[in-house]
């Protein structure tokens, strides 16, 4: 089944939409994924800066 210029067009703007927005959730979900990882990182540092210190470690 031949295609005409315009089924051509319209296959070529599906392509690319397509491409786009698996692009763009892929990129999405190494983001939040990475968020993730450096919130995790952050509450770690929290829970190990918790205590009563000597106040000669304090900087004054």
């Amino acid at each position: 089944m031949p295609l005409g210029t315009f089924g051509k067009i319209t296959l070529s703007w599906l392509v690319v939409t397509v491409g786009s927005l698996s692009l763009f959730v892929a990129a999405k979900n190494n983001i939040d994924a990475h968020r993730i990882e450096n919130m995790k990182a952050r509450e770690r540092m929290r829970k190990a800066n918790q205590g009563e210190y000597p106040d000669s470690y304090r900087k004054l």
